[in-house]
């Protein structure tokens, strides 16, 4: 939250900006606002300056609201079912669905499901791309962060889902298809995700390479966003600069370390010249996360470089933790 409107929020009065709100129920500003603007279905509270607020009330509604979508209810007639079932504000004695626990494949415990059984999660991720509509990717992606937990999703699921499409798009042009359409969904989502995140995040920056274009820079934003939610402060980087162009960089953040994350397809070509100059280098420490990480440590350089564990947001907690 920025200051200036942590300035204007009383702690007491239980009021919550909108990206506590989205983070809290995995909606999208954008349609959080078209559903206050079009549909009159929330009605938050303003500051002086203008800034919306939404009540414990609010959020509930907003569930209720994603439940009937999910449903098949037209957006343009939530308003009526609710008005008709007489559903307004949650009740004193009512409270959201619980979010079930269990162990998560980095043996911790936390929202979502056993490791070892097949994940519907990922089913039902997979199967809201055979619509090819974004809305009901959104749709179903909201729902399953309300109740299994932001981490329940993207620990396991949101990138089985993807890894999924990826085996179909090599086979099948309706799955290629389907791919992009996540990937365009995924990288739009990721990226108001950690916008939100990176104003609470303090400290020096972190200047932070994510290597690949295209569908293959999802698994490195959603390490960028996993280490914003960790208050880590990154510096997101979508080009390779040069070596020089870095050192001068980091030294003008004060910037501790440099973190790189690459796939293994994307160390090929220019892109693996230009890390590779960028790291036999003496300088900052670097990271190194993603599955290419382990090829990167085999280069020959006085830079100190430290391997992150598999798994993104495994890799994630680790580097909060190692830079705290």
């Amino acid at each position: 939250m920025n200051k200036a409107l942590d300035n204007e929020i009383d702690p007491g009065d239980g009021l919550f900006p909108i990206r506590h709100v989205c983070a809290e129920t995995g909606i999208n500003p954008v349609t959080l606002r078209a559903w206050e603007r079009r549909y009159g279905l929330i009605r938050p509270v303003r500051t002086p300056k203008g800034h919306r607020l939404y009540s414990a009330e609010d959020i509930e509604r907003i569930r209720r609201i994603l439940t009937l979508l999910d449903d098949g209810v037209a957006v343009s007639q939530v308003g009526r079912v609710l008005n008709h079932q007489g559903i307004g504000p949650r009740a004193a004695n009512e409270s959201p669905p619980p979010a079930p626990v269990s162990k998560t494949r980095t043996g911790r415990e936390g929202a979502g499901l056993a490791a070892h059984t097949l994940d519907p999660l990922s089913q039902a991720m997979l199967e809201a791309t055979r619509e090819l509509s974004t809305l009901r990717l959104e749709r179903v992606y909201a729902r399953l962060v309300m109740h299994h937990g932001w981490e329940g999703v993207h620990d396991r699921a949101f990138l089985e889902a993807y890894e999924a499409l990826r085996e179909e798009a090599r086979l099948k042009p309706v799955a290629e298809a389907r791919l992009a359409l996540f990937a365009s969904w995924a990288v739009v989502t990721l990226n108001e995700q950690l916008h939100s995140a990176l104003p609470l995040c303090e400290g020096a920056p972190y200047p932070c390479i994510v290597v690949g274009a295209g569908h293959r820079r999802i698994e490195g934003l959603l390490f960028l966003l996993a280490c914003a939610r960790h208050g880590l402060r990154v510096l997101p980087l979508t080009d390779i600069v040069s070596a020089p162009a870095l050192r001068a960089l980091g030294d003008n953040l004060g910037a501790p370390a440099i973190v790189i994350h690459s796939s293994a397809q994307s160390l090929h070509g220019s892109d693996a010249d230009r890390l590779q100059r960028i790291l036999v280098e003496d300088g900052a420490p670097a990271y190194l996360a993603g599955p290419g990480a382990e090829t990167l440590a085999r280069l020959d350089t006085p830079r100190q470089m430290i391997i992150l564990p598999a798994g993104t947001l495994a890799a994630a907690q680790t580097l909060s933790r190692k830079t705290s």
